[in-house]
């Protein structure tokens, strides 16, 4: 009887092992549809983009364009390359920042390596390598003690690593990236916010390249002059 019973339990988790798959598939099918069958056309609000109900303040004279992400997020692995050439034509003229998703233990952890990694002036050698490292190479990094040991000696040690993920400051920052995640109701990732006005996430109409081509239009909207009023003369 209870080999019976285990045997119906290994069937039952083969079944919903099929079922995740063919989830992942319709998932994977439906992204590469909305990027080749996006439909070309002018960008609408409420289609294309949104516009923010409480935009942030940015200061400076660039465009700011913020990126929400995690490290352990499929899509923004597959989404960081198109950024990154992005960045090549267009880096000179916005202001580029990244803010970690902050949901559930295992991204939170990947997010406070992110702000370890800046606080350590690592990202320009380690960002891309981390998204491979997790994606390619199956790393899950588990815990801060895994993570330590994969950056010892990659322009730092274990023991710097641990100090600075563990202090009060990488622990403002996190919580400053979860307020802002809820501020701006960032519900899926990767999303573009454009000057703290507007937001660019992939949906139906808007694919992983479009998304930066909708960021363009948005840029060229924010880099116009504003119009001087109308004079009534006298």
């Amino acid at each position: 009887m209870a080999k019976r019973s285990k045997k119906i339990v290994v069937i039952q988790k083969f079944f919903f092992g099929l079922v995740g798959l063919a989830a992942l598939a319709v998932v994977g099918y439906a992204l590469t549809t909305i990027v080749v069958d996006a439909p070309d056309g002018e960008f609408i609000e409420g289609k294309h983009y949104l516009v923010i109900e409480q935009p942030r303040r940015i200061r400076g004279d660039k465009v700011e364009i913020m990126e929400f992400f995690s490290y352990g997020c499929i899509h923004c692995y597959n989404f960081d390359p198109l950024l990154d050439d992005w960045l090549e034509t267009h880096g000179d003229e916005v202001n580029m920042v990244r803010n970690p998703t902050v949901a559930g233990e295992s991204w939170r952890l990947l997010a406070q390596t992110y702000y370890t990694m800046l606080d350590l002036d690592l990202l320009k050698e380690t960002h891309s390598r981390i998204f491979i490292e997790i994606h390619q190479l199956g790393n899950n990094f588990r815990s801060a003690e895994e993570i330590a040991d994969w950056f010892d000696g990659k322009g730092t040690t274990r023991a710097e690593f641990l100090t600075v993920f563990n202090s009060a400051n990488i622990q403002r920052r996190l919580a400053n990236a979860d307020n802002l995640n809820r501020q701006l109701k960032i519900v899926t990732i990767p999303s573009i916010v454009v000057n703290g006005k507007y937001l660019v996430s992939i949906n139906r109409e808007v694919g992983p390249k479009r998304m930066l081509e909708v960021v363009d239009y948005l840029i060229k909207q924010e880099s116009q002059p504003v119009a001087a009023p109308a004079s009534n003369g006298g």
